[in-house]
């Protein structure tokens, strides 16, 4: 303002001509309105220094600030937010405030407050109403409370499952729940899924209640196609494969897994039916098992088509080890020779210990701690 009017002062006095006097009060009424106008720089500058975003996520935000003529009610929505009744972090408000500006906006009590009230009605503690933020920061202002939250909150048992959930697909917030979620169940069910199936599988794969109901139709013909029984556990694990595929990707997956193990196609399509999450691994990682199989521990294909899930055992951290005991007491004669491989495999951690490990402790001294070291990599020679 004062650097114009020193170009201003100057033109005064060399011409009071009409043309002169019109120029020069207009460029005094726009400098006028920029000095009394909210500022741009300023909602940039709080954003940048109260909230913690960067230059370029404020610059995005100002827009919604432009009826901004203090920053008091911005203020007043910080200070509750980071206050007693949610205490957000420094780091909170800037993942809040980069996602959904608009907050800043808000009322406190006619919007925020009744929002946190609405949360633990439905048995959110404030630790848990933060971490949906951090979650899904875009839906703490616009998320239907009483609807969805009710709807989720009673479908997976808890807000702790239904937070960890929508870590993996936010979009279960967003979901339209008659057009889109009731519909996908409904599908589920007429297979023979249970609404504990559907639970437990959303767990590792949420999208399957959140995608279209057409896709979910897609996923689910595939599924069948596979051949394993609606009635049996393993559909699950059918439905799972198939979500995670896409039809090309599977019929590339069967075919090569055919010309890999040396098999027809009827007989990976019984390995499938088996266990078809054997589709879900890379085929580099199945070629690598299925050589240490045949190769080092010494069985055949047929044997690996019978139990085709032996494919899905880390050779690294279990196959290999566990190889390496059985070596080591069918040499010392501790084990049979004929024992199964798949047997030493399948038990677990526990049980392997008290079968394998402590009843020869005294014989064998150094097999714990041998056994210990190949399960992270160091095969003893």
């Amino acid at each position: 303002m004062l650097r114009l009017q020193k170009h201003l002062l100057p033109l005064h006095h060399r011409s009071t001509s009409p043309i002169h006097l019109s120029l020069q009060r207009a460029l005094l009424s726009i400098a006028a309105a920029a000095s009394s106008s909210p500022s741009h720089f300023a909602a940039e500058d709080y954003l940048v220094t109260t909230c913690g975003l960067t230059r370029e996520e404020a610059a995005k935000a100002t827009k919604c600030f432009s009826h901004w003529k203090s920053p008091a009610n911005a203020d007043a929505v910080l200070a509750f937010l980071t206050g007693p009744a949610l205490g957000l972090s420094k780091a909170d408000i800037a993942l809040l405030v980069t996602k959904d500006p608009r907050i800043l906006n808000s009322s406190v009590d006619n919007n925020l407050r009744a929002r946190l009230d609405g949360f633990r009605s439905h048995g959110f503690s404030t630790a848990q109403i933060r971490s949906f933020v951090r979650a899904s920061p875009c839906a703490f202002r616009t998320f239907n409370i009483d609807a969805k939250l009710g709807f989720w909150t009673s479908f997976f048992g808890s807000p702790d499952k239904f937070l960890r959930i929508t870590r993996r697909n936010f979009y279960l917030v967003y979901s339209d729940l008659d057009k889109v979620v009731k519909t996908n169940i409904r599908l589920l069910q007429e297979r023979g899924l249970s609404v504990q199936d559907i639970n437990s599988m959303c767990v590792t794969n949420p999208r399957l209640l959140t995608c279209y109901p057409d896709v979910t139709r897609a996923v689910l013909m595939r599924a069948d196609e596979l051949g394993v029984p609606r009635n049996s556990f393993m559909f699950r694990q059918a439905v799972k494969t198939a979500a995670g595929l896409g039809p090309e990707t599977m019929a590339s997956k069967l075919k090569m897994m055919s010309k890999t193990f040396g098999c027809s196609d009827a007989e990976v399509a019984r390995m499938v039916r088996m266990n078809p999450l054997v589709l879900t691994s890379s085929m580099e990682r199945l070629q690598r098992v299925y050589e240490f199989l045949t190769k080092v521990v010494g069985v055949d294909a047929k044997y690996i088509q019978g139990r085709p899930t032996i494919l899905m055992y880390s050779l690294e951290r279990r196959l290999a080890p566990r190889n390496y005991v059985m070596k080591m007491l069918q040499e010392k004669g501790l084990i049979r020779k004929d024992l199964s491989f798949y047997s030493m495999v399948t038990i677990g951690e526990k049980m392997f210990y008290s079968r394998y490990i402590h009843p020869y402790k005294d014989v064998l001294p150094g097999l714990a701690n041998a056994y210990a070291s190949a399960c992270k990599g160091r095969i003893p020679t």
